[in-house]
């Protein structure tokens, strides 16, 4: 008869043990953001095919798994640019991803051809600040909740409030884009009692994420990007963890957390980042969809036009490339903004696929003509500009060869103070000519 009381309390503890584990809920967030293009593998980027074996491998492993991204999955590579980002949608499709984020890349070929996008994502993009011209909203949602693992899960999509600053006009005429903080707390107090953890998928930039994380209470984690950082651990700012997981799928974020959804709260959480070398092997079917892709653009950009004896960082490109626009036009000088230099120079050969790379717009070469003091203005918030700045006289007129994309910009914010001409040339096609000839070296 004495096992009898010991059969009741291993029978009470297991009654416990298992309200405790029904209770303890599991979740992996697997994360990206700033993909930009980059589906083939390529240096130190993984390529989407390695990404979608991660993502299979992880679901294979735990009960409740959630891929997202943090926007900004166009315009980096030829791929990208020559179709207008409809194979890097396509592509991404098969990784696996459950929702992303509107980045303001998304824009680059204007906001009708965003909404292509969404048609070919068969999950949604979100974003709770981004606005039509008609005043609807551009995204799919400004947020979702969705169940997994038994936990439900809120995510909000937000996109920087800058957005119309950097972003060409051209096609994106009557756009608007709320304030980010004010948008989020909104979502968030109508949100968060509907969930047991809540997400935000944030296209503002690591210290903007910060802030709101800071300022806004009620959020668990925010995924962000823009800024291309590589945030390692999460960083916890209050009960918030911000996680970012650096640019072109170099990294995949990792989160592996437990929520109590009796209390609705996170009992657990851990963060990194796995390196593109870290993923497994490539996707076979992926694979096979990157290929037939890359081979449409490989006859245009897979020729060698010179040999590099050393790697150049994007800081030696910009005067590289504006110096050549400068002696192209006869300007005073040249500036191309550094947020236009979207990669690295590596040594050995160089190809014109790597130029593409470096300046995937196809942006055309402009002359803004202006007062040094107007010219001033419109540098003012580039840091690499400061020598330049100081050296010019206010009162005299300046030739300046630039951009298209900063020429409709300077126009917007100073109107007729600026004359613009444009020189009809790709500044991608006058940097691959001059290479061609000249190498790397500038007289």
């Amino acid at each position: 008869m004495r096992l009898l009381p010991r059969l009741i309390f291993t029978l009470a503890l297991f009654l416990v043990t298992a309200h405790l584990s029904a209770d303890q809920r599991q979740l992996v967030i697997l994360h990206t953001n700033d993909f930009h293009g980059h589906i083939a593998q390529e240096a130190e980027y993984a390529g989407a095919a390695r990404i979608t074996s991660l993502v299979k491998e992880t679901r294979a492993k735990y009960p409740g798994v959630l891929v997202l991204d943090a926007g900004d999955r166009i315009s980096g590579t030829p791929v990208s640019t020559m179709f207008k980002g409809v194979p890097i949608f396509e592509v991404l499709n098969e990784v696996g991803y459950d929702a992303a984020a509107l980045g303001n890349h998304e824009f680059d070929h204007g906001y009708k051809q965003m909404l292509k996008f969404k048609e070919i994502a068969d999950y949604p993009l979100l974003s709770a600040n981004a606005f039509a011209p008609d005043g609807s909203l551009l995204a799919d949602a400004p947020a979702m909740i969705k169940t997994v693992n038994g936990i439900k899960v809120g995510i909000i999509g937000l996109i920087t409030e800058t957005t119309p600053f950097i972003i060409i006009p051209a096609g994106n005429e009557g756009l608007s884009f709320s304030p980010a903080a004010e948008m989020l707390q909104a979502m968030v107090t109508a949100l968060r009692p509907q969930v047991d953890l809540l997400l935000v998928l944030a296209h503002v930039g690591h210290e903007e994420e910060q802030a709101l994380a800071r300022d806004i209470a009620g959020i668990d984690i925010i995924i962000g990007g823009h800024s291309h950082t590589k945030v390692l651990p999460p960083k916890k700012v209050g009960n918030t963890y911000v996680a970012q997981a650096g640019y072109y799928g170099a990294y995949v974020g990792k989160i592996v957390l437990t929520v109590d959804t009796e209390t609705d709260s996170m009992t657990a959480f851990e963060g990194t980042l796995i390196p593109a070398a870290d993923l497994p092997a490539p996707d076979k079917k992926v694979a096979r969809l990157v290929n037939r892709w890359e081979k449409k653009v490989a006859r245009k950009v897979d020729f060698t036009i010179a040999s590099a004896d050393r790697d150049y960082s994007k800081s030696e490109m910009q005067p590289f490339l504006q110096k050549i626009m400068a002696d192209a036009t006869g300007a005073d000088f040249g500036y191309y903004n550094m947020g236009g230099i979207r990669d690295t120079l590596r040594q050995g050969p160089v190809t014109a696929r790597h130029i593409w790379n470096i300046e995937p717009f196809s942006n055309q070469l402009m002359i803004v003509t202006a007062k040094g003091s107007v010219i001033k203005y419109l540098l003012q918030s580039e840091e690499t500009q400061a020598e330049r700045i100081a050296s010019l006289d206010d009162e005299k007129i300046y030739r300046v060869a630039t951009s298209d994309f900063i020429a409709a910009q300077a126009q917007k914010s100073v109107g007729d103070a600026v004359q613009v001409e444009n020189q009809s040339m790709l500044l991608r096609d006058l940097l691959i000519d001059y290479i061609k000839v000249h190498g790397l070296e500038i007289d």
